[in-house]
């Protein structure tokens, strides 16, 4: 079976073990089964803007021309750090965006990735927030009203504990195990005083498995730029990357991108 199209991160359904899709196009192609199987990947040449659709030569951002890379909310500094989120003062598209996306629940959570790190996100990210960061386990520790307080709890705890996961290690599944509710209990402390109201602490830990049938002992990424095509044995797929026998490519990264694929 061959499909092809404009790359979009690949879509998830939440089971044991998570079922991907591909989305290409919008379209969407179940690849979770083609585990153990010779898969061949093209890249056309061909990219385009995700959200205007204009062709480009190289994106921003995760997919982005420029100007929608500088001009969109979504991509704004707060994004990356949500506790600068200044949306509610900006122009009327600011603003929209501050009462769709900015001004409504958000979680803060810890989760178990390459290590334990915390993290931001909507109410209603989770758990596909968590699947795409490959998370072993996860347990929301706050709830807040606004991004930017959920962006000042993560800052705070961010001084004693990773914010950020180590990819490869995440892919390898080198993880200590712990307890994520003991872990809750120390964090607590770590609030800012003036947010302490917002703490969840009766929250259950969400875990989640992969379909991976092993993982390459040397983890070398795949640049889509410099080699456009290749042909390989899928063995797994963990958060945005696809598992290959002597690859892994995250997906995410290529947003945008027209890749055909053989399966």
């Amino acid at each position: 079976m061959k499909v092809s199209g404009h790359l979009l991160k690949m879509t998830v359904e939440d089971g044991r073990p998570i079922r991907y899709s591909l989305s290409l196009d919008e379209k969407n192609w179940p690849i979770s089964d083609r585990l153990g199987k010779k898969i061949s990947v093209r890249f056309s040449g061909k990219i385009a803007c995700v959200e205007c659709g204009r062709s480009l030569k190289k994106t921003y951002g995760g997919g982005y021309c420029y100007p929608c890379f500088r001009d969109l909310p979504e991509n704004a500094p707060c994004s990356i750090k949500p506790e600068t989120c200044d949306h509610e003062n900006g122009n009327e598209q600011d603003r929209e965006f501050f009462r769709d996306y900015c001004n409504v629940d958000h979680f803060v959570y810890l989760s178990l990735t390459s290590g334990v790190k915390v993290g931001v996100t909507r109410q209603i990210n989770p758990p596909i927030r968590w699947i795409d960061q490959g998370a072993v386990q996860a347990l929301p520790i706050a709830r807040t009203p606004q991004r930017k307080f959920a962006g000042q709890i993560e800052v705070a705890l961010a001084e004693h504990m990773a914010d950020k996961t180590n990819w490869r290690k995440m892919l390898k599944g080198e993880v200590d195990p712990v307890d994520l509710k003991e872990i809750r209990g120390k964090v607590l402390k770590w609030f800012p005083v003036n947010l302490r109201g917002y703490a969840l602490e009766d929250e259950s830990i969400r875990e989640f498995e992969y379909p991976v049938l092993k993982v390459p002992d040397k983890i070398a990424s795949h640049n889509l730029d410099k080699i456009g095509e290749f042909v390989d044995t899928l063995w797994g797929i963990k958060g945005q990357y696809l598992i290959f026998e002597n690859r892994v490519i995250n997906l995410r990264k290529y947003s945008g991108y027209h890749v055909e694929f053989e399966m």
